[in-house]
């Protein structure tokens, strides 16, 4: 009983600090790369370089949901990998305790990583996540109204939202013609007034006492006249394009059921994770940790992409298939148990390419998946 119960406490412990490690050095990764983002987009004037570490800090959490699990797995496969290359599974293995068994022993530190993952995916990373975009918002907002000039023709949304007005006091202009040009039409708002608000990311322009033409190009021009009229334009800044996981960390949803189904399923992974730790930590005494690890970003990256991929293949119709994104989850579970039963059992390196070719390979795959989760 106590020699189980030291075993359990030395694996939990050996776990705890190459996880601590990993997490240390993926947070200080994401946001060096985050960092050079905002500061991309304070150049460019898309963003108040006062509030960027603000920023950060209210993103903690949604990095954390993402990489807690990595981090994880990671160190699970350091751990796995360690004992096969110091022998020390196999003096487990002839005292009667199973690779199962094993796994039984870290449960105290997979519960606590599931709880941890939980929390902030499911509670405090989308909660902060608003608070950040509102941020950035309310900053856009009372940035571009200071830079708004009477008499001079503004450009709105650096895209093709035009405006001009004569007067203005506070947050409301007189005389105000605003046209918004796309593709081949031409559309024309004449007002007495305009309000400028913002709301949800959103600039809000209300305009009073007026006239609008749909589309000054079209042969059956019309004339719309209006006592209030409301228009929208986005201000949330745009996001480097460079590898930033715009799929993961800002992805776009027009629903709220699979927005909070993709915050629960990131809990998940972690035990599909479990499993596959095992199945790939296995090494040769004179193989080095690099393999493990190289092999375990894939892993997690895949695993990653493949809830993605069906997350933005939802639709209303088969909310059940959607609930926790369930069928991945499960898809992934049924094939590490099978690889993790058939470990030993299977020749499965006959089928594998020379190492050289499996590393080319696998970097190849990362790049690869690393630019469509950042597109």
């Amino acid at each position: 009983m106590y020699k189980k119960n030291i075993l359990a406490i030395h694996l939990n412990t050996q776990i705890f600090k190459g996880f601590t490690a990993i997490l240390l050095i993926l947070l200080g990764l994401i946001f060096s790369s985050r960092l050079v983002g905002y500061y991309e987009q304070a150049v460019l004037g898309d963003l108040n370089p006062d509030i960027i570490f603000s920023i950060l800090l209210l993103r903690l959490p949604d990095f954390l949901s993402l990489l807690i699990p990595f981090a994880f797995f990671l160190s699970l496969l350091l751990l796995v990998s360690e004992l096969y290359q110091s022998n020390g599974i196999y003096a487990y293995f002839s005292a009667g305790v199973s690779r199962f068994r094993l796994m039984r022993y870290l449960t105290p530190f997979f519960l606590l990583a599931l709880i941890a993952c939980s929390v902030f995916s499911v509670f405090i990373g989308p909660y902060a996540k608003v608070l950040s975009k509102n941020l950035i918002a309310e900053q856009s907002f009372d940035d571009r109204l200071a830079t708004l000039k009477a008499k001079t023709l503004i450009n709105l949304d650096s895209s093709n939202s035009f405006l001009y007005f004569d007067a203005m006091n506070d947050s409301v202009m007189d005389g105000v013609t605003f046209f918004i040009s796309k593709d081949d039409s031409f559309s024309l708002i004449r007002a007495d007034a305009l309000e400028l608000s913002s709301l949800n990311n959103q600039m809000i322009l209300g305009f009073k006492n007026g006239s609008v033409h749909p589309d000054l190009n079209s042969p059956n021009n019309i004339q719309i006249s209006f006592k209030e009229l409301s228009h929208t334009l986005d201000l949330g800044a745009q996001s480097s394009q460079k590898f930033s996981f715009t799929k993961l960390l800002d992805f776009k949803n027009s629903s709220n059921f699979i927005e909070n189904q993709w915050n629960a399923s990131i809990p998940l992974m972690l035990i599909g994770l479990m499993v596959l730790g095992f199945v790939f930590g296995r090494s040769s005494p004179r193989a080095g940790r690099e393999g493990s690890i190289v092999t375990g970003v894939l892993i997690y990256i895949l695993y990653l992409s493949l809830l993605v991929a069906f997350r933005e293949s939802y639709t209303e119709s088969f909310h059940f298939f959607y609930l926790g994104l369930w069928p991945v989850h499960l898809a992934v579970l049924v094939i590490s148990m099978l690889l993790f039963n058939l470990d030993g059992r299977f020749p499965m390196k006959d089928f594998m390419p020379r190492q050289r070719l499996k590393v080319i390979a696998i970097i190849f795959s990362i790049f690869v998946l690393i630019v469509w989760l950042s597109r």
